[in-house]
This record gives structure tokens, C-alpha cells and sequence, in this order.
């Protein structure tokens, strides 16, 4: 195959210039002349590609960054028009010196770049770096107000084995994070890239500023806990002779316990702070322990007669009228059948009764036969002890009938008394449901702020351009080389 002639000779230009660069050249040896030139200065810039993951449980953020480096070597400086116009080469970066940076708060034990790209070297001397890397730093989570929380995550870089006299960092286009070819996540919102140089300036920290996407959360997590503490409140509104109060208030009981272990496996177990979502399912949880207590009083009240428990006056006056008069609760008319069933004697005195007093006026209906005087006399000469008996039978059962009537006017106070009780715990257990959702949830401060992150990658951009001194891509693009 034949080369063009220039291509020839720009190869051979190209290889006398890289034996004359290397010949004597030490890749060990920091590369400054004197010591009067240290501390060397090294420019450093971060690229943010992707944002891979956020692990709350374990408290690691998964990056995809391109790391630029740039610095100037005395002994790789050369005359391009002595090379055939070569302003520039690429090597190995094995093959030259190199600053130690890497990864401070690594999390996985693997502190260099994952592709060791060529280095651009310059004829002026200077040498500029890019290399891809996959990192897994290390980031406190702040789970106070989850699932609306907002964290801040740092990758901190420095030399490993140089002091503050011997390398020093600087900002080689601005003062923060790139976003260029940023691509968004699905679960985070990019809010800002802050970087941060230490004072001594041996240290750089590149902040990434990002905010929970929360309709994931709010529709698997937040929305079903809320329905639940509202559930929660209508087992007041369930009768008691359904029978099924306990098994509604144990059910969501449940539910509120699996939401709990959901949450306790999503984030970490930090003692710093109770996570928003955790706060609201303990709020649930101990509203529905209290539902459990007072259902079982209310239950145990509803089930009480005259034969077990006496209905105090105090009771009667505070839950028979003036709670349901305060709660707009009317209790229905009742018929008053023990004026129908008024005792006339006691047992002693039907054992003991005579003929005349057996059919007095009185006790007989109006409409008996028996009402009209005029037959009395000849009533009570036809009264026979089978008649007598009877009238007994006729007296024991009206007492027995009497006494039911009490137990069954009774059961109803207690009755009603639970229902007045259900009726206060139904409004009082949906305010205090109601006033804990609001504030709880109201608490997070981003409860009410949207982001547009486009919009807000687009401004991160714009102020990234404007405060570099030349373009990233202007100098350097991966896979050209």
C-alpha cells in the first residue's frame, strides 16, 4: 500500500520528535527544575456525565465523570517548526510523568480512573488529561425530610502522596461541576455543582446538589399511609354489633407495620434524624394502638346491662345529654312501656289477696266486665282458687315483664353511651389525623417547590461557559483519540 509523501514525512517527524522528548526523560521524577518552582501548580476540572445511582442504604453516590488534569513539564517542550509544524502529540500516559490525584472519599476501594486515555501534550509543555472514570464516593444522606429531601454529595481530590509545599490545585475552567453532556436520571433532580477548593489548596471538592423526584414515593409510599391513617378513623364510625371493629383496627395495624419495614430497608439506620415518612407511619401507628384500646372499652360498654354494671348519674348526665346535645346527636323517641307495667303489689301481697281486693276497679282494663260495680259483687262469689292462681301467674309475669323492660332500657343507655363515645373519638381522631398530615407532611421544605431540570441544567450550563476561560471540548474530545 502506498502513503502519501506528507503522511511519511509527518510520521517521521513525529517519531524524531518523540525520541528526542524521551531520550533521558525520567516518567518518576516530579517534573519542576529547581525547587525555587515548587509547589507545582496542577489544573483540575470534573465533567459530570451520568448520575448512576444514589444508594441511601448504604450511603454511596455512583458517578460517571470525565476528570481533567492539566500541568506544565519543562522537558516536553519543543519547536514545531524544527518537527515539521507538530504543535502537539499524544502518548501513553505511562510514558510521562504524572500527578498522583485520586479519589478521597472513595467507597469501593478503587481510587484511580477506570480507562487510562492518552495524555495531550502541547509544544509550550503543557499537558492536559482527560480520563473517563466510574466512581463510588461516599455521601452522608441527610433522610430528615425523605421522601422530599434534597442532598449534597462531594467528591473530594487530592494528591496522594505530594504536599501543600510540592503540588498545588487549581480551577482549570471554573470554580464548578460541568454539565455539558450531562444525561438526567429518573430519580434525582440536578439542582447545582458548586466546587470548592481547600484553603491550602491541596484539596478540590466537587459538590453535586440533588433533589428527590418524589412521585414514585408519594404514589407507592406516602399516598396508601395516608389512606390508611384516614381508615384508621372510620372504625369509630363502624357499629359495634357488626362485630368487626377489632379485626379493622388489627388489619391496618398490619399494614401500617409492612410500610414501617419498607421504609427501614430503603434507608439507612441513622439515629442522626427521623426520616419524614417514618415520622408520619409512627404518628399512624400509635393513633392506631389508641383506636385498639378504646375499642376494646367500647365494646365492654356496649355490652353491659342492669344485671352487670350501674349506670352512674354523672354517666348518664355527660353521655346521654350533654355530649350529644354538643355533637348535634338526636337520639330517637322511645316508647315508655313501664308505665303500662306499674307494679300494684308485691309477691307477699299476691299471695295474701282476698276476692274483694282481687277485683278492684283499678285492676281491671276499662273495657272488662269487670269495670262495672255493679258486678263486682257477683265476681268475687264466682272467684275460685283456680282464678286466684291464675291471677298470681298473671302478677309474676307482669313483674318479670317489668324487669326485662328495665335490662332492655338499660342495655339501650349503654348502648347509647358507645355510640356517643364512637361519635366524639370519630371527630376527634380525624382532627388530630388530619392536623398530623398537614403538619408532617408541610414540614419538608421543598414540599411546595417544583424544578424544571432542564431549565435548570441549561442555566448551569450558561454560567459554566461564561466563567471558563476556553472550551473543554475545544481542546480535548474523547474518542478522537
Amino acid at each position: 500500500m502506498n502513503f502519501p509523501a506528507m503522511s511519511a514525512v509527518g510520521n517521521d517527524d513525529e517519531d524524531r520528535l518523540m525520541i528526542d522528548l524521551f531520550r533521558g526523560y525520567n516518567a518518576l521524577v516530579q517534573p519542576v527544575a529547581n525547587k525555587s518552582h515548587l509547589p507545582m501548580i496542577v489544573q483540575i476540572a470534573m465533567q459530570l456525565v451520568l448520575l448512576v445511582n444514589v444508594d441511601e442504604k448504604q450511603q454511596v453516590m455512583h458517578t460517571n465523570v470525565w476528570l481533567a488534569l492539566k500541568w506544565n513539564d519543562y522537558q516536553l517542550k519543543w519547536d514545531p517548526s524544527n518537527y515539521g509544524g507538530i504543535e502537539s502529540m499524544r502518548v501513553a500516559p505511562d510514558k510521562i510523568w504524572q500527578p498522583d490525584i485520586v479519589l478521597f472519599n472513595n467507597a469501593d476501594g478503587n481510587y484511580e480512573v477506570s480507562f487510562l486515555c492518552n495524555t495531550l501534550i502541547h509544544h509550550t509543555g503543557e499537558v492536559l488529561w482527560v480520563p473517563p472514570a466510574i466512581y463510588k464516593s461516599s455521601c452522608i444522606i441527610d433522610v430528615e425530610y425523605f421522601p422530599f429531601d434534597e442532598q449534597i454529595c462531594s467528591l473530594t481530590f487530592g494528591s496522594w502522596t505530594y504536599n501543600r509545599e510540592e503540588l498545588k490545585l487549581d480551577f482549570l475552567y471554573s470554580d464548578m461541576v460541568d454539565f455539558s453532556d450531562y444525561a438526567s436520571s429518573s430519580i434525582w433532580d440536578l439542582i447545582d455543582g458548586p466546587a470548592i477548593l481547600t484553603e491550602d489548596r491541596s484539596r478540590v471538592e466537587f459538590q453535586i446538589r440533588i433533589r428527590r423526584k418524589t412521585l414514585f414515593y408519594t404514589v407507592v409510599l406516602l399516598l396508601p399511609t395516608i389512606m390508611m391513617a384516614f381508615l384508621n378513623v372510620t372504625v369509630f364510625y363502624l357499629p359495634t354489633a357488626s362485630g368487626e371493629k377489632m379485626g379493622l383496627t388489627m388489619n391496618v395495624s398490619l399494614s401500617i407495620v409492612v410500610f414501617l419495614l419498607l421504609v427501614s430497608k430503603i434507608l439507612p439506620p441513622t439515629s442522626s434524624s427521623i426520616p419524614l415518612a417514618a415520622k408520619y407511619l409512627l404518628l399512624t401507628f400509635v393513633l392506631n394502638v389508641i383506636t385498639i384500646v378504646v375499642t376494646t372499652v367500647i365494646c365492654n360498654i356496649y355490652f353491659r346491662s342492669a344485671a352487670t354494671h350501674h349506670l352512674p348519674p354523672w354517666v348518664r348526665s355527660l353521655f346521654l345529654e350533654w355530649l350529644p346535645l354538643f355533637m348535634c346527636m338526636k337520639r330517637p323517641n322511645r316508647k315508655n312501656v313501664l308505665r303500662f307495667l306499674k307494679k300494684r303489689h308485691t309477691p307477699t301481697e299476691t299471695r295474701n289477696i282476698g276476692p274483694e281486693e282481687a277485683v278492684r276497679i283499678e285492676n281491671h282494663h276499662p273495657h272488662c266486665s269487670m269495670h262495672d260495680t255493679r258486678k263486682i259483687q257477683h265476681a268475687c262469689a264466682d272467684l275460685t282458687p283456680d282464678a286466684q292462681r291464675a291471677l298470681d301467674a298473671i302478677e309474676f309475669i307482669t313483674e318479670n315483664r317489668r324487669d326485662e323492660e328495665i335490662n332492655k332500657q338499660m342495655k339501650d343507655d349503654w348502648k347509647y353511651v358507645s355510640m356517643v363515645i364512637d361519635r366524639f373519638l370519630l371527630y376527634g381522631f380525624f382532627a388530630v389525623t388530619l392536623g398530623g398530615t398537614i403538619g408532617i407532611i408541610a414540614s419538608a421544605p421543598t414540599i411546595f417547590e417544583t424544578v424544571d431540570e432542564n431549565q435548570n441544567i441549561k442555566r448551569l450550563k450558561y454560567l459554566y461557559k461564561l466563567n471558563r476561560n476556553y472550551s473543554f471540548n475545544d481542546t480535548y474530545q474523547p474518542g478522537i483519540y
